[in-house]
């Protein structure tokens, strides 16, 4: 493994930010026939880098939606476990304020009697991918049920990509984050779990996990939500494993004690289990389904072996959005072309992004999993550069941010990252 991937437990190091990132347009405001200066864009966040740090990219492939379907197609590869996105919706739950309402469980039904589900993340948004979904119709019917609230509306699905409004009668039953003045109030909680390959690759992965642990615990109390962290090992088969689970905990001390002990073992050949990880994850875990979020950091140097009797990445990304998880996916060192393909459709499917080591990002001995040209569908730049431990500590952070964001601003809705100048896009970038 790379000296790289040891950079990701510096706790030394901020965020990288300049002016440059994806577009977020305002849904009716910056869709398609809106000129590009109607983008909604916010403030770049300079940071100073120490010497020493891990240049690690972080790609969108929701706010480039449609570079990344080019892709895909550039890159048809029989490998690949099948995920339409070719058109997409978005389904947006506000409260009588206007608040987004993260964890409302949604039913899309179409005329024909198919069905979809799905659930709200902390932005109040779910994607739906009508095709992959089986729905038959344009014509819907969506259902939000919302804590103790429940409304229902007809709605038409648009060509290629269109928004859909629900809004509660009542305000939203989310706890309120403390304040100075309020400083023992109920907490909103957040669900945190690492799928981790741990064969004999990933020693450095594995002890940049366990110390990831620490800048979580450290950072939680500055959160403003109460976090509940989990690790599921995967390996291949013929390993003493294929699967470990380590629970659900809000005890972070403790849980990274516990966890410790984990070593790097067995592997051998490139593929390992994958699908069984994610499929335990989704399925072994008590995921917390009244959390304002739920994230799970797949993080791995090698694609999915492929076995007849288990369930695929797509069926795990499929249960994924249904109960509302977004699954941020990091390759690390070594990982190969069909590999990455993998991770950004997990990705993408379930609303994360997908973060890489770059090539050369600790000095000449690093070999890294990508650089920007390669790992961002061969012509894209506009990456987000961050200390690895940093960016998942920075998704906390943001899935609590976006509980008071305006949930129709909306990356890449309209148009990709490269569709409209640097200074009007929204999500900041370095190089």
């Amino acid at each position: 493994m790379s000296p790289a991937i040891r950079s990701f437990t510096s706790l030394a190091l901020a965020l990288i930010w300049s002016a440059c990132g994806a577009p977020r347009y305002r849904a009716g405001a910056g869709a398609p026939g809106y000129a590009a200066s109607d983008a909604v864009a916010a403030p770049g966040e300079p940071a100073r880098v120490g010497s020493g740090g891990v240049r690690a990219g972080e790609w969108d492939d929701n706010a480039n939606y449609r570079e990344f379907q080019k892709l895909m197609t550039r890159n048809g590869n029989s490998r690949l476990r099948p995920l339409d996105i070719r058109d997409r919706q978005f389904v947006v739950v506000r409260d009588s304020d206007g608040k987004p309402v993260p964890s409302c469980r949604l039913e899309i039904v179409d005329g024909a009697g198919h069905r979809a589900e799905l659930t709200t993340l902390s932005s109040g948004r779910a994607i739906l991918f009508p095709r992959d979904a089986g729905l038959a119709s344009p014509d819907v019917t969506v259902e939000a049920t919302c804590g103790q609230e429940t409304i229902r509306r007809a709605a038409e699905l648009a060509d290629g990509e269109g928004v859909i409004q629900l809004e509660l009668r009542t305000p939203r039953a989310v706890p309120a984050r403390p304040t100075p003045a309020r400083p023992t109030v109920a907490m909103p909680a957040i669900d945190l779990a690492f799928v981790l390959d741990t064969t004999g690759s990933m020693s450095e992965e594995i002890a940049s996990v366990l110390d990831t642990l620490r800048t979580v615990a450290a950072g939680a109390g500055q959160l403003g939500a109460t976090v509940r962290v989990a690790i599921v090992e995967y390996k291949d088969h013929g390993d003493p494993f294929v699967t470990r689970v380590h629970p659900f905990t809000g005890d972070l001390d403790a849980f990274r004690r516990q966890v410790s002990g984990i070593r790097a073992s067995g592997g051998g050949d490139m593929p390992e289990d994958v699908d069984a990880g994610l499929a335990a994850a989704m399925t072994k875990l008590d995921w917390n389904p009244a959390a304002v979020a739920r994230l799970a950091f797949l993080i791995g140097d090698a694609p999915p072996q492929r076995y007849a009797n288990e369930p695929g990445y797509d069926a795990s990304a499929r249960v994924a959005a249904r109960r509302g998880i977004q699954i941020f996916t990091i390759a690390a060192s070594g990982m190969d072309g069909y590999g990455q393909l993998v991770w950004r459709q997990v990705a993408q499917f379930t609303g994360g992004t997908n973060m890489f080591v770059l090539r050369g990002g600790a000095g000449p001995q690093s070999t890294g999993a990508g650089d920007p040209m390669s790992s961002c569908g061969g012509t894209q730049t506009g990456y987000t550069s961050a200390n690895l431990d940093q960016l998942v500590l920075g998704k906390l952070r943001a899935a609590v941010a976006a509980l008071d964001a305006d949930p129709m601003e909306i990356p890449g809705l309209g148009g990709d990252e490269t569709s409209v100048p640097c200074t009007q896009r929204a999500v900041a970038r370095s190089r």
